[in-house]
């Protein structure tokens, strides 16, 4: 990969992540603030608990997986020597 290549890679993978974080955010708060007054309640836990805390820990694994396997691709940041070049 140039370094173009590599900079456009990173660049790709910091909005990535930047975009699954603001996801959790927003699945962490909505659900914490618009459950909180509906009083349901599931195995004496409100349901805005249950959908906001352990919620966000679902969709944030499921996200990362995704951004694993999907986006992120590994390469030596270290900028290549020519072909026959001598390394210092």
């Amino acid at each position: 990969m140039t370094r173009e290549e590599k900079n456009q890679q990173i660049r790709k993978e910091a909005r990535a992540t930047a975009i699954l974080f603001a996801i959790c955010f927003i699945w962490h708060v909505g659900f914490g603030y618009l459950l909180s007054g509906s009083g349901i309640k599931i195995m004496g836990l409100p349901l805005w608990w249950l959908l906001s805390t352990p919620g966000v820990f679902v969709v944030a694994m499921v996200g990362v997986i995704y951004l694993l396997k999907c986006v992120f691709v590994n390469f030596e940041l270290d900028d290549e020597t020519e072909a026959g070049g001598k390394e210092a």
